[in-house]
């Protein structure tokens, strides 16, 4: 019975000690894909990586195309990992998100898969079991308005015999993809945000000469980004008079001048303009006889009536374009001094007639 007893002991610590080793087993994957990857009958074995795009604001452009480059990682001997080497004929890898038609990235979460060959990247190394590290990151954007995601992400590629009783170079191995930053933790998909502002321009007539029913014209030029690609979504133009002939009109962004004709009080809003794009607004005949030229916003005025190019950093610019016009009124008088002169006689010829009517009836 004693026996019985120890044996039963035995059991039970041996299940535990399995237990305990699938768990350690389950935690040292946990950081790799949920399944293994095994080559088709080509010989290729791809991890699917996701790209994540977030439209913050604006509409971004309907085709983007994102690169990364995959390196070499560096060898970790504690956890038996090797400095993995990119194998010949390997292509970094891209991805792209395009609309077509009238379809639009508007404001929302855009995810996007790309794939990475794994049996070209390891090389020579394909069929060897261990683990490889590697590097993976973004290469900087061309496209205008993107945030790059600027990690450089450590990804640890494991090699394993595929269990089976036929293991040749297509179904013999397989392979486990894990991503992590810097820190060792587990990372999150590649991200980039699509930002844009809004130019906002207002007409202020002020003065006793200004007339509240003039209009006057500008001339809005929307500069590219600097060092960007030409790759824009077009500007769209709304103006507080419905009536405008520019509300609801598509401006270019990287094109010519643009003209808006504006009477006091009335605004134009340019949304859409990805950060770093430029504007210049000038305002024709600012300087006619008469008018003083303010703006008040993001810079001032230059003597020749146009507003220096600005480039765009934040999420909204306001731009103030004052006309005043003081005169003095025509009351129809003239104001020289003959006039005092001529009444100041008549007062005193008129005093000294007085004075000598007053003396002759005194006298009587």
């Amino acid at each position: 019975m004693k026996l019985k007893k120890f044996f039963a002991g035995v059991l039970a610590a041996a299940m535990m000690l399995t237990v305990g080793a699938t768990a350690a087993f389950a935690t040292n994957t946990t950081d790799t894909t949920n399944s293994m990857i095994v080559a088709d009958g080509n010989g290729v074995a791809n991890a699917t990586l996701t790209k994540k795009l977030v439209v913050a604001e604006g509409i971004a452009p309907q085709s983007m195309t994102f690169k990364f480059t995959v390196g070499a990682g560096q060898a970790d001997a504690a956890k038996s990992v090797k400095a993995g080497t990119v194998g010949e004929g390997f292509e970094q890898p891209s991805v792209t998100f395009r609309k077509t038609g009238n379809e639009q990235f508007t404001v929302n979460t855009y995810s996007q898969n790309f794939n990475i060959d794994l049996v070209k990247l390891l090389g020579n190394n394909y069929n060897k079991v261990g683990k490889y590290a590697y590097t993976i990151s973004e290469d900087d954007t061309m496209i205008p308005g993107i945030t790059k995601d600027n990690r450089t992400l450590k990804m640890i590629i494991t090699v394993v015999n595929k269990t089976s009783e036929n293991l040749d170079y297509n179904t013999g191995y397989g392979y486990y993809v894990g991503l992590f930053n810097q820190d060792g933790s587990k990372a999150d998909d590649f991200t980039n945000t699509y930002n844009s502002y809004s130019l906002e321009v207002k007409k202020t007539v002020k003065g006793n000469f200004g007339d509240l029913n003039d209009t006057f014209t500008f001339d809005i030029t929307l500069g590219g980004a600097d060092g960007k690609d030409n790759n824009y979504a077009s500007a769209t133009v709304t103006v507080s008079d419905a009536a405008n002939a520019a509300n609801g009109k598509t401006w270019t962004i990287g094109g010519g001048a643009q003209s808006v004709t504006l009477k006091h009080g009335q605004t134009i809003t340019i949304s859409n303009l990805p950060v770093g794009v430029t504007y210049t607004v000038t305002e024709q005949g600012a300087h006619e006889e008469g008018w003083i030229y303010k703006t008040t916003g993001e810079a001032v005025a230059s003597e020749d009536g146009t507003k220096p190019s600005i480039t765009a950093d934040n999420s909204s610019n306001k731009v103030e374009i004052v006309n005043e016009h003081e005169g003095t009124p025509d009351m129809g008088v003239v104001l020289d001094n003959a006039p005092y002169i001529a009444m100041l006689a008549i007062v005193a010829i008129g005093g000294v007639a007085l004075m000598l009517n007053k003396r002759r009836r005194d006298e009587e």
